[in-house]
């Protein structure tokens, strides 16, 4: 069995190729604390010879463009309604019994756009599923913390009721879970943020 040390280096080797496994990332420390910590310093230091990203100046363009186009069609658009409106029938009092009355003018229906709806949360009484961990079980433990013990394996697409929380320990956010399989303290999502826990509407 590989030594604390190696399967850190494991973990770290792992980060720099992107290449996460699931199974020792949820079940060996010391392999999770060095891709993690690793994840960190390749976000904190750009890769050298990497080109530069053009996408956020690119999609800065095309917005101006499209917010120019708009004003534009607004401006035009209105103009060309003006010009084009009908001049209005002058009104001509008259004793005659035959004169038309003057049209009303017509109701416009006025649209309402609904807000959408809030994306779900996890709340205490609530459920969840549990979700990305490449078919491995989640570890329930018998408190909030990584050195717990654990009490349970929750397997993946089970639906779990939430009892409580959340609580934040060795940066993690935990959650109270209670399923078909047992009932214990799991991480809500990974450093990296994959979420083990998905809200249920």
């Amino acid at each position: 069995m590989p030594s604390n040390s190696e399967m850190y280096d494991l973990g770290a080797q792992d980060a720099e190729r992107d290449d996460l496994n699931p199974f020792y990332y949820q079940h060996y420390f010391y392999y999770r604390k060095g891709y993690d910590e690793a994840r960190r310093q390749l976000r904190r230091s750009p890769v050298a010879g990497a080109p530069p990203q053009r996408a956020p100046l690119l999609f800065g363009l095309v917005g101006v463009a499209l917010l120019t186009l708009g004003l534009l069609w607004l401006l035009f658009g209105r103009a060309q309604a003006d010009v084009a409106a009908p001049l209005a029938e002058p009104t001509v009092a008259s004793s005659s019994p035959t004169a038309r009355p003057t049209p009303l003018p017509t109701a416009v229906p006025v649209v309402v756009a609904e807000a959408p709806d809030a994306p779900p949360v996890l709340t205490i009484g609530g459920r969840a599923r549990v979700a990305n961990l490449s078919g491995a079980p989640l570890r329930a433990r018998e408190a909030p913390g990584l050195t717990t013990r654990i009490v349970a394996r929750i397997p993946e697409g089970s639906e779990v009721e939430l009892l409580a929380g959340p609580v934040e320990a060795e940066g993690y956010v935990w959650w109270q879970i209670a399923g078909a399989a047992g009932t214990g303290w799991s991480a809500e999502r990974s450093l990296e943020g994959v979420v083990f826990l998905e809200p249920i509407p």
